[in-house]
C-alpha cells in the first residue's frame, strides 16, 4: 500500500515538474515574442517619422520652388509646360455629383485640390499636436499678426482655368495666397498621435437639390475694407447617402473672414448671435445679417500671439466667457465690451469653457489636467475636479455641462472621458474606449447621452443612464481624419462632427448612420455649434476652420426629393 502511495506521488511529481518546466518554456516564449512585438512596433515608429520628416522636407522644397517660380515668370507664365503649371496649382473643376458615384469622389476630389501652400516648419517646437497645428498642417494660410496690412491676391495665372459650376454644387475649392508665417498655439503633447486608420464609408453622392443647395448665397459678409477681395462663396458640395430617405438641406448663410486661425465658434441661447474666438481677439456676429457687432480684446497693443480656445454665452446674453492661452477665463459685459470678471487659478492654457443653464457657474477645462467651477455671482472658485488618483492623466481639452445642470463631462489627452456632480464636485464615472486623445464631448438634449470625438477619426456615444454601467451605444467611423468638435441639434435628432479632414458630417445616432456629408472649408473643420428650432424643422449651424473663416450654414429637415438635370 505504502509502495503504492509513493510511486503515485513519484509520478505526480514528476508531472508537476513538467508542467513547470512547459510554463517556463511559453514564459520564455512569451517573452521572445513581446521583445519582437516591442522591437516591430519601435521600427513602424522610425518608419513613420522618418515618413513625415522626408514628407515635410519634399513639401518644403516645393513651396520654394513654386515660389521662385512665381517670382520668375509673374503673371505671364511664358515658358512654363503643362506640367510645371499643374504642379503649382492649377485649378480643376470638380467633376459632377452623379447619384452613381460615392462618398470615397468626394475624398478624391480633396485629394485632387491645391496642395498645402505653408507645409509646416522644421521645427515645429516641442512635438505638441495643437488645434492650430492641426490647421497649420492642412494647410491655413499665415499672416504675420492680426493688424497686418493684407496682401493684394497674385494675377491670375494665365493658363488657370476659372472655376466650372455645376447645377447642383458650387465651383470647386479655391487656395488662397501665401503670407507671411504666424506662430500658432499650442496643446499639451497627446498621448497618442498614431490611430489606426478607419475604412471609409462607400455611399453614393446625390445630386443636391439646385432649388436650395446650389451653393449660392447672398453678399452678406461684411466688408472689412473696400479694396479686399470678395470671397468665393460657392466653394462647397454636400454628399447624401442614398440607402437611407434624405432627410436634410443645406444652404451657406454667411462667410466672415477672420484674422487668424478661427480656434471656436458658438450661438448665444436664443440663437441671434454667433461668438468666435481666433488669435488675440473673440468677435461676435448678428446671425440675420453676418455684420460683426462686437470684438472684445484684452490687450490689443501686444504682438504676442494670444489664441481664444474657447468661447460661451451666458443664458441672458448679457455676458460673454473666453478662455485662452493667458491660463486666465474672462467674463465680458457684451454691451460695454469690457471685462467684468478675470478668473485665474489655471496653471496651464484653458482649452473649454460652459455655462451652467441657470447662468450661475461657468467651468472651465486645461491643460494642467483640472476642471474649475467658478461661480459667476463673485468669480470664486467653488470646485477644482481632477484629482490623482481619479482625475484626467493629461490636459483637459472638452468640457460640458448636462443639460439639468447636475453633471459635468470632460475629455482629455488620456482618451477617457469622465463624468462628476457639479453640486458637490464628485467623480461619477468614466467612459473608456477610445484609442486616442478625446478632442470634443457633448450632452444630448435629453441628458441621457453623452458623445465624444477623438483624434481616433472616430464618434463615440455613452449611455449616460442611471446605472451607470459605462456602456458604449455607439461607434461611428468615417471621418479620414481627427474629429475635432461635436454636438448635437437643439431637437436631438441630429449629431454633427466637424474634423481634419475638413468635412462636417449630420449622424442620426440612434442608427449609427450618417446623413450628409458638407465639405465646406479648405481646412480643418476645429469647431461646430448648432442652433434652431426645438422641433427640428430647421436650423442653423456655424463653423470654424484654420483657414481663417467661420461660416454660418441653414439647414432644413423633412423629405427631400433631389432634382436631376
Amino acid at each position: 500500500m505504502l509502495d503504492a502511495l509513493k510511486n503515485e506521488y513519484e509520478t505526480m511529481n514528476r508531472d508537476v515538474s513538467l508542467c513547470k518546466m512547459q510554463r517556463d518554456d511559453y514564459d520564455r516564449k512569451l517573452q521572445q515574442q513581446l521583445q519582437e512585438s516591442q522591437t516591430i512596433q519601435a521600427q513602424i515608429l522610425d518608419l513613420d517619422r522618418g515618413y513625415h520628416k522626408m514628407k515635410q522636407k519634399y513639401e518644403e522644397e516645393i513651396m520654394i520652388l513654386r515660389r521662385q517660380l512665381g517670382q520668375g515668370n509673374g503673371a505671364s507664365g511664358e515658358g512654363l509646360s503643362s506640367l510645371n503649371r499643374n504642379s503649382i496649382g492649377e485649378k480643376r473643376p470638380l467633376p459632377s455629383l452623379e447619384g452613381s458615384q460615392n462618398l470615397e469622389n468626394l475624398a478624391k476630389r480633396h485629394r485632387e485640390l491645391p496642395p498645402p501652400l505653408n507645409p509646416p516648419p522644421a521645427n515645429s517646437g516641442s512635438g505638441s499636436l495643437s488645434i492650430s497645428q492641426i490647421a497649420r498642417h492642412a494647410g491655413a494660410p499665415k499672416k504675420a499678426s492680426i493688424d497686418s496690412p493684407k496682401q493684394p491676391p497674385p494675377s491670375p495665372h494665365p493658363h488657370s482655368h476659372n472655376p466650372i459650376s455645376h447645377p447642383h454644387q458650387g465651383p470647386m475649392m479655391q487656395h488662397s495666397p501665401p503670407a507671411p508665417p504666424q506662430s500658432m498655439p499650442s496643446l499639451p503633447p497627446p498621448s497618442n498621435t498614431s490611430s489606426p486608420a478607419l475604412p471609409n464609408p462607400s455611399l453614393p453622392l446625390v445630386p443636391m437639390d439646385k432649388n436650395f443647395s446650389n451653393g449660392m448665397t447672398p453678399k452678406s459678409r461684411k466688408r472689412q475694407s473696400e479694396n479686399d477681395p470678395e470671397p468665393d462663396k460657392n466653394d462647397w458640395v454636400v454628399g447624401y447617402n442614398p440607402a437611407v430617405p434624405r432627410k436634410l438641406d443645406v444652404v451657406l448663410d454667411h462667410d466672415m473672414e477672420h484674422d487668424s486661425v478661427v480656434c471656436c465658434v458658438n450661438f448665444s441661447y436664443d440663437g441671434k448671435y454667433l461668438a468666435t474666438g481666433c488669435n488675440h481677439s473673440a468677435q461676435i456676429f448678428d446671425v440675420k445679417t453676418g455684420n460683426k457687432v462686437h470684438v472684445f480684446r484684452d490687450k490689443p497693443d501686444s504682438d504676442a500671439d494670444l489664441y481664444i480656445r474657447s468661447v460661451c454665452f451666458a443664458p441672458d446674453g448679457k455676458f460673454l466667457a473666453t478662455g485662452a492661452e493667458d491660463r486666465t477665463v474672462k467674463l465680458w459685459d457684451i454691451e460695454k465690451e469690457q471685462i467684468w470678471y478675470n478668473f485665474t487659478g489655471h496653471e496651464l492654457d484653458i482649452y473649454s469653457l460652459d455655462f451652467s443653464p441657470d447662468g450661475r457657474f461657468v467651468i472651465s477645462g486645461s491643460g494642467d489636467k483640472k476642471i474649475k467651477v467658478w461661480k459667476v455671482e463673485d468669480g470664486k472658485c467653488l470646485h477644482t475636479l481632477g484629482d490623482e488618483i481619479s482625475g484626467p492623466k493629461d490636459g483637459v481639452t472638452s468640457v460640458a455641462i448636462s443639460p439639468d445642470g447636475r453633471q459635468i463631462a470632460a475629455g482629455s489627452l488620456d482618451r477617457i472621458v469622465r463624468v462628476w456632480d457639479t453640486e458637490t464636485g464628485s467623480i461619477l464615472t468614466q467612459y473608456e474606449g477610445h484609442s486616442d486623445s478625446v478632442y470634443s464631448v457633448a450632452f444630448s438634449p435629453d441628458g441621457k447621452t453623452l458623445a465624444s470625438g477623438s483624434l481616433d477619426k472616430t464618434l463615440k456615444l455613452w449611455d449616460l443612464a442611471p446605472t451607470r454601467n459605462r456602456r458604449c451605444k455607439g461607434s461611428l467611423g468615417g471621418h479620414r481624419d481627427f474629429v475635432l468638435s461635436v454636438a448635437f441639434s437643439p431637437d436631438g435628432n441630429w449629431l454633427v462632427s466637424g474634423s481634419k479632414d475638413r468635412s462636417v458630417q449630420f449622424w442620426d445616432h440612434r442608427s449609427s448612420v450618417t446623413h450628409m456629408i458638407l465639405q465646406g472649408h479648405r481646412n480643418s473643420v476645429i469647431s461646430i455649434a448648432l442652433t434652431g428650432e426645438k422641433d427640428g424643422s430647421s436650423g442653423k449651424f456655424a463653423t470654424g476652420s484654420g483657414d481663417w473663416r467661420s461660416r454660418i450654414w441653414h439647414y432644413k429637415a423633412g423629405s427631400f426629393t433631389p432634382q436631376n438635370t
